[in-house]
């Protein structure tokens, strides 16, 4: 896992930011923000982290309050040795307060295990430079870039306000047409590597243990 700290670092040497705490022109909140939305967006392409949860079962209860996941794999109804006797019917439920919630079909017996597999967003929330994500190291880059994109479209948008495209404009190195190419590469680069990710990734309904 890679802190917020250090995946803005690593934004930095992307986008050529020298000092970490430049305010020029994106500060350090804005590189956050990219960094979140750079995480965010890998839900939306089909990037999803595994996940695996149990419940202790209550007769003939069919709703488990506080689901992880966010898409269902497969049920799992266990005994005390750990063993599948049989694979519930179930879906998945905004309980209206925010949160997710599991509904059965039918009502399990007490005194199993219910497991759920499936599947939930990465994080994209950061509480502080200290704050970790979870996504698995060798995919870090993944999200920089969209980020590094974020960052390059807001460029573009000095330029098509007038009063901002008169105080900074003389001063930027870069056209207009460079600063479009740059958001097209950080935008392909991207998309590439976030389908090639998805890709090797189990999709919704295939039976894979997620343990």
């Amino acid at each position: 896992m890679a802190t917020l700290l250090n995946i803005r670092l690593a934004l930095n040497g992307e986008i050529g930011v020298a000092t970490d705490g430049e305010t020029t022109p994106w500060s350090t909140t804005v590189r956050n923000n990219a960094i979140s939305d750079g995480y965010a967006a890998l839900y939306r392409m089909g990037v999803w982290r595994t996940v695996k949860q149990d419940y202790p079962t209550v007769e003939g209860q069919t709703v488990y309050a506080t689901c992880a996941a966010r898409r269902l794999n497969r049920l799992e109804l266990l005994d005390s040795s750990s063993n599948v006797v049989s694979r519930p019917e179930g879906f998945l439920e905004p309980d209206g307060s925010g949160t997710i919630q599991l509904i059965l079909r039918s009502g399990c017996a007490a005194g199993y295990t219910l497991r759920v597999y499936g599947w939930t967003a990465y994080k994209s929330s950061f509480t502080g430079d200290s704050d970790t994500d979870d996504l698995e190291a060798e995919h870090w880059r993944i999200p920089r870039l969209k980020a590094k994109a974020i960052l390059y479209r807001q460029q573009l948008a000095l330029f098509a306000r007038y009063g901002e495209r008169q105080a900074v404009a003389p001063e930027m190195n870069l056209t207009i047409d460079q600063v479009l190419g740059l958001v097209a590469t950080a935008e392909r680069e991207w998309a590439e590597e976030t389908k090639a990710l998805a890709n090797q990734r189990p999709r919704v309904g295939q039976m894979r243990s997620l343990s």
